[in-house]
């Protein structure tokens, strides 16, 4: 037994309460690395900017001065009248650290993205676990075969019907699991359990369609603005995802228990 689970015994905690604190734990490890990833990737271009430059510099001096390229390019001295050496360096070194931007909020989008899909999930098998009834309508239209019904009881067919469903549902978009999650919590107009967001799903479309040109299309080389602000709303609404279970269930975050279960993500695989 690991040291989460005792935690979670001590606490009596119920299935969906564990998962609940699970996800939360999840998020916050995983954010960690996003986070890191980008305050070292930000430091690291500041710091290679000057051997970029370096490079691009012995690269176009041996365009200029090396006779191997004479025998390749046509009218070499008047494009380098035109593009000006310190120019052309400069550009180059731009160009490359503009580059490595572009990669590092690619990266960080589609990885924060994720995480949010599988949360926005997870917290739909949380509410199932609360109260399985509350999905009802949903799992209703779903046909129920004779076999199953032989020997089995209401509570074991809905508990069968769901997990099927979330099978699918996991398949389905960030927004069909975000949908089934408000409908079951049925937040206020503008709540919010956080200062300072609103959830905006125009804002999150942008963002989801960003993260599919990156993987299906050409958006890597994309400029996302305020690229920080995005990850940060991204990250928020994996919050306000946890506070609309909190409003509706009144499930708690057990730090003892998250912080613990984080540090036994670290931990190697026996």
């Amino acid at each position: 037994m690991s040291e989460a689970d005792e935690i979670a015994k001590i606490f009596k905690m119920s299935p969906a309460e564990r998962l609940f604190n699970d996800v939360v734990a999840r998020c916050y490890d995983r954010w960690r690395f996003v986070l890191s990833f980008r305050i070292t990737a930000k430091a690291s271009m500041a710091a290679a900017a000057k051997q970029i430059e370096a490079d691009k510099i012995s690269f176009v001096a041996d365009m200029l001065y090396g006779s191997e390229f004479d025998k390749i390019l046509i009218e070499k001295k008047k494009f380098f009248e035109m593009n000006p050496p310190e120019k052309i360096v400069q550009s180059m070194t731009e160009q490359t650290v503009q580059e490595m931007e572009l990669v590092m909020n690619a990266a960080s989008i589609v990885f924060v993205h994720s995480v949010l899909d599988a949360a926005a999930l997870d917290y739909c098998r949380v509410t199932a676990l609360a109260a399985p009834k509350d999905w009802e309508t949903v799992v209703e239209k779903k046909g129920v075969s004779l076999a199953e019904l032989k020997g089995a009881t209401y509570d074991q067919l809905l508990d069968q019907k769901l997990k099927d469903y979330f099978e699918q549902l996991e398949r389905e978009s960030l927004f069909a699991k975000a949908d089934q999650l408000l409908a079951r919590c049925k937040p206020p107009a503008k709540w919010s359990p956080m200062n300072n967001y609103e959830y905006d799903r125009k804002r999150l479309e942008y963002l989801d369609k960003f993260r599919h040109n990156i993987i299906h299309g050409d958006g890597l080389g994309m400029e996302l603005k305020n690229a920080d602000d995005e990850i940060d709303f991204l990250m928020r609404t994996g919050l306000y995802y946890m506070g609309l279970v909190n409003l509706r269930y009144g499930f708690k975050l057990a730090p003892l228990y998250i912080f613990q279960t984080m540090a036994e993500f670290r931990k190697p695989a026996s």
